[in-house]
């Protein structure tokens, strides 16, 4: 049923609404999954597979998952932002304490 590869949607905790793929099958109710979340053992109850399956191995790395799942546009970029410095206020527009 869940291959090693089978994109899918974490449905359950923190994780929720995430899109993962699976990396290697424990038993019959874990698998290991990696992607858009932290790499670790997941029950099989709370993935929705998916019907894109990527093409890894077994016990693929976080960059090679990463990677499949940008290519599948599944998963963007992370843009970065561009934030303004900080202005430095001057010692005199401070409040004197009494």
């Amino acid at each position: 049923m869940i291959e090693i590869g089978r994109v899918c949607m974490k449905i359950a905790g923190r994780d929720a609404g995430k899109i993962v793929a699976v990396v290697d099958k424990i038993d019959d109710n874990f698998v290991m999954i990696d992607g858009n979340v932290k790499r670790k053992r997941c029950n099989i109850a709370h993935l929705e597979p998916l019907q894109q399956v990527l093409k890894i191995k077994k016990g693929a790395s976080t960059e090679d998952v990463k990677a499949e799942l940008k290519r599948l546009k599944m998963i963007k970029e992370k843009e970065k932002v561009k934030r303004k410095p900080k202005e430095k206020k001057d010692a005199t527009t401070k409040k004197q304490r009494k």
